[in-house]
Parts: structure tokens; C-alpha cells; sequence
């Protein structure tokens, strides 16, 4: 334990990492142990030595993005480029190439700003200035026809008949306050069969007390016809 339990600045915290802990706790003055603990604290992991290749691209454009370019945090390549003198390169904006641009709502707004050293609201306003749907959209708008089937049948099979995943289905079913009125499976007998096609199977199933899907399932499985008023 350090004797004198210094607080630690900001400087010293965008050391860690950069060196090994014992050469930065010979520089700081503090023991090993508490260099370490503290990485381990602010969750830093040692970094690589810095490369010539590397310093080559410090300046060249924001932190954050050669960050990303060489895998390293951006407090890191900050405390390397102003330790080498590097004037900070703020972003300057710069023509979209035709192959940047077949990107745009191909693959998620992320992953272009990745790929193309672009800024995500640039990206994201370049998209929308051209129309192009976002990839990872999820489905919002449910239409009143499909809300009409929650409650009334499984959520995995409206999920089936409306195209959604059942998380979806059931988030938007809680969502209107409706129940899963989904009763257990149905058990037939005879004469409820001989009714099948007698009738509406909507007509049968207020008779029934069951849900038309449940008429209309069984009715189809035994390839009954459907009622037809005369």
C-alpha cells in the first residue's frame, strides 16, 4: 500500500496502458502494484509499442478515427500524438467515393462510418439525403388488420401470418394491454365435427365458445368445405 495514496489525475490515467507498469510507476513514483490496480480499475489492458507505421497516421485525420484504424483506445493515440508534437487533425470533409456510396444503405450506418472513416451523422444524413432506407430498420408500423389478430391466436402464429418474430408479437400485444386469449387446445367430439361446413365458422365457433381460427384449422385439416349461404 502507498504510503501517501495520491489521488490519481487525469494525466496520469491517460498514461495507463501506454507503458509497462513498471516503467510507469518508476515515472509516476507509485509501486507496481498500484499502476496495475488501477488499469485494472479504469479496465485498460496493456497496449502494443507503438510502431513507426503507427506514427505515421497520427495527425492524419481525428483521434477517434485512428483509433479505430489501429485498434487502440482514443485516449491513447491523444496522449502519443501530443507527446510527439502532432497538431490535432479535426475532421475535414471530403468527397464520397462511388464505392462509399454503393455502402449506403447496404450494410448499417456503424459499419459504413467504420469502413469509410466517415463520421456516423455524416453517414447517417448522406443516406437520408439520398433515400436510401436504413438496413437494420425495424418493422414499427403495424397496420389495424394486424392488430386485430393479437389475443385472437397465438402469438408465434401471428407472428407467421403478419411476417414478424413472436417478440414482436407479443411486445405489441402487451403493449394495447390485450391477454393471450389463446384457450387449450380444443378437444372435438363427433357431433361438433358433423357441424363443420353446416354453417360460418365464425358461427360455429360463437356456438362452440371457441375462436373461429380454431373452426377454420380443423375444417380445413379434414378438407371440409367452407359454408356457403344459399
Amino acid at each position: 500500500m502507498e504510503a501517501h495514496r495520491k489521488r490519481w489525475t487525469v494525466e496520469e490515467d491517460e498514461l495507463l496502458g501506454t507503458k509497462s507498469d513498471r516503467t510507469l510507476a518508476r515515472k509516476l513514483g507509485r509501486s507496481v502494484a498500484a499502476v496495475k490496480g488501477r488499469r485494472h480499475h479504469k479496465r485498460i489492458r496493456f497496449l502494443k509499442p507503438w510502431r513507426p507505421e503507427d506514427d505515421k497516421v497520427l495527425g492524419t485525420r481525428p483521434d477517434n478515427q485512428i483509433a479505430r484504424l489501429l485498434g487502440r483506445p482514443a485516449y491513447a493515440v491523444g496522449w502519443r500524438r501530443r507527446k510527439l508534437g502532432i497538431q490535432y487533425q479535426r475532421y475535414e470533409r471530403r468527397p464520397w467515393t462511388q464505392d462509399e456510396l454503393e455502402l449506403l444503405g447496404v450494410i448499417p450506418d456503424a459499419e459504413v462510418a467504420r469502413h469509410t472513416g466517415h463520421p456516423l451523422s455524416t453517414v447517417m444524413f448522406k443516406r437520408q439525403q439520398l433515400g436510401k432506407p436504413k438496413p437494420d430498420q425495424v418493422k414499427n408500423f403495424w397496420q389495424p388488420e394486424e392488430d386485430k389478430l393479437l389475443g385472437t391466436m397465438s402469438d408465434a402464429e401471428v407472428a407467421k401470418k403478419t411476417g414478424r418474430k413472436t417478440n414482436s408479437v407479443i411486445k405489441r400485444r402487451l403493449r394495447l394491454g390485450i391477454p393471450n386469449r389463446t384457450p387449450a387446445r380444443h378437444v372435438w367430439t363427433r357431433q361438433q365435427i358433423s357441424l363443420l361446413g353446416t354453417m360460418s365458422d365464425r358461427k360455429l365457433a360463437a356456438y362452440m365458445n371457441c375462436s373461429k381460427h380454431v373452426v377454420t384449422s380443423k375444417r380445413r385439416a379434414l378438407k371440409i368445405p367452407a359454408w356457403q349461404p344459399r
